[in-house]
């Protein structure tokens, strides 16, 4: 997965950078290695804003959230972007059961 962290009205700095990089690690069990990822960071009026962007193999997705604090603001649109995409391959998973199952016992009486 390649990850892309922009900052705005932010200092940038090692520890920043592996932090976001740490949490955004945490998505890796929902996409493909080869999909992107591309976080922004700013701070506007008094506030934190994190974006999110994500770029998997047919699907583009987009989160945003904001907090009082940089953690904050991160850790909440990292739990968006894990609830979301959670479900989506759990509803894959679910349609890929179901043809196999119905495929298996189609000619079980």
């Amino acid at each position: 997965m390649h990850v892309q962290v922009h900052y705005q009205n932010l200092d940038n700095t090692q520890w920043t950078d592996q932090f976001v990089q740490d949490r955004v690690n945490r998505l890796n069990k929902y996409l493909s290695p080869s999909s992107s990822v591309q976080v922004n960071l700013r701070f506007e009026n008094r506030s934190y804003v994190t974006s999110l962007a994500i770029h998997s193999f047919h699907h583009d997705y987009a989160f945003m959230s904001e907090g009082l604090n940089f953690f904050e603001s991160l850790a909440e649109a990292i739990d968006k972007a894990s609830r979301v995409l959670g479900e989506q391959k759990r509803r894959m998973k679910d349609k890929i059961n179901k043809q196999f199952y119905s495929l298996k016992y189609e000619g079980v009486p």
